[in-house]
């Protein structure tokens, strides 16, 4: 599979915390998540259990060899001889080995093995879950640290804007109310940002742990905010995701599965042929009391023995036929979940399709309305620098335009998420 490649090469390279200091791109983190993620390696382990089960089920095929060994003090009382005594060591080897059982064991070792790719697919799951994750959480990074200049840059100008009041205020061509408003901006625009770089902090911790690791320091990714998608048409994302989505593959895998138990079960109603042999090596002897005076004392000899045993179930109290009827229960409900899995797939697909295009349309009204607000503020200071205009003007002006840069950046982010959520939901989670 392809992360387990990716996994191999990572472990000596990009999974050294010690490499967050560096500037990391969104393949680096996705290739730190495949490599580090817990889920993904719970995953794993459980493929590693459905492999064993594999092991499990295909055993009857092979001889079931059983040693024993020990030691028994036997007393009999009575009898024409007195008492009998028996003292004796055994070792034994048996050997059982199953001929036919009317594919009882085959169809068992079938259900195993779709149970075992069933695991593969949901490895898969977990995986486009895992990407997806450290996308968002790679986004949610990306929009935080540009809305910290966003703040920034409204910081610079409020003092900017209260440095010009003030002024204007000693000169008395302005009255200090001027003043009092443009601190009261200066404060705000200070806890804008401080509230942004929080925000960076806490969505630098989520994107350290989303790659699976414990947050170390701070971490510099590459801006790919604004990177446009190629957008598939919706019919051809609809039948992307119903042929790739790993759980609709593990739902088929999970039916194959249950048929295979159907028959399995079914088995029990036929008889089962099967050799057995054992030889037993045998030292202790046995002492019958007396004859005329003489000890009646015998030599315990080895022994072997071997035959063909066929068993034929005659009556079980419904036991097979309950177990039969569990099992076709059980793959009726798997089918009709996966007809609602695949409802649910499709209208993931036509969700993250319609946010992805209005994303887009927004990306370019925001474009529109943030320049229209750029210039409105530059004209709204620039008449304040000239003395025409009022103070208030400035305020709201520059209140219009953090909101549409927020609001721009917002459109960026949503896009890139939608982008990605698209991506999972058509089974491709591991493309940009």
């Amino acid at each position: 599979m392809r992360f387990l490649a990716v996994m191999g090469l990572l472990l000596t390279s990009m999974c050294d915390p010690a490499l967050a200091g560096t500037m990391l791109t969104l393949h680096d983190c996705i290739e730190n998540a495949l490599a580090n993620h817990p889920d993904i390696r719970a995953a794993q382990e459980s493929l590693n259990a459905g492999q064993g089960r594999v092991t499990q089920a295909a055993s009857p095929y092979l001889p079931q060899v059983t040693a024993s060994t020990g030691y028994s003090d036997s007393h009999a009382l009575g009898g024409a001889f007195g008492e009998t005594i028996t003292k004796t060591y055994t070792t034994t080897l048996s050997v059982n080995q199953v001929l036919y059982d009317f594919g009882k064991t085959g169809n068992a070792l079938d259900a195993a093995r779709f149970g075992t790719q069933s695991a593969e697919k949901d490895i898969d799951r977990v995986v486009q879950e895992v990407v997806l994750n450290v996308k968002q959480a790679y986004y949610a990074l990306l929009q935080a640290k540009k809305l910290v200049n966003v703040a920034q840059q409204s910081l610079m100008q409020t003092e900017s804007h209260l440095k010009q009041a003030e002024a204007f205020f000693r000169a008395g061509s302005k009255p200090r109310y001027d003043v009092t408003r443009a601190e009261v901006d200066v404060n705000s625009a200070k806890l804008g940002l401080i509230h942004a770089e929080n925000t960076v902090r806490l969505n630098t911790i989520s994107l350290y742990n989303a790659m699976g690791l414990d947050p170390i320091r701070d971490v510099e990714i590459e801006d790919v905010l604004s990177q446009p998608t190629a957008l598939p048409s919706l019919d051809e994302a609809q039948a992307a995701a119903l042929k790739n989505r790993p759980e609709m593959q593990k739902a088929e895998f999970d039916i194959q599965q249950a048929q295979s138990h159907i028959k399995s079960e079914q088995s029990n109603y036929l008889p089962t042929l099967s050799a057995n042999g054992a030889y037993n090596w045998t030292h202790g002897n046995v002492q019958a009391g007396s004859f005329e005076g003489i000890p009646l004392v015998g030599e315990i000899q080895d022994s072997w023995n071997a035959g063909v045993m066929l068993s034929m179930p005659l009556f079980e109290g419904g036991l097979t036929n309950g177990r039969v009827s569990e099992a076709r229960a059980n793959k009726h409900s798997i089918e009709a979940q996966r007809d609602k899995l695949r409802q649910s797939i499709l209208l993931e697909v036509n969700q993250a399709y319609a946010d992805l295009e209005s994303a887009a349309a927004r990306i370019a009204v925001m474009d529109s309305s943030l320049k229209s607000a750029q210039e409105s503020l530059e004209l709204a200071e620039g008449r304040y620098r000239e003395g025409v205009g009022p103070s208030i003007e400035v305020t709201d002006a520059r209140v219009a335009d953090v909101k549409a840069e927020t609001d721009y950046v917002q459109a960026l982010y949503d896009y890139q998420l939608a982008a990605a959520k698209l991506a999972k939901a058509m089974g491709k989670g591991l493309e940009r």
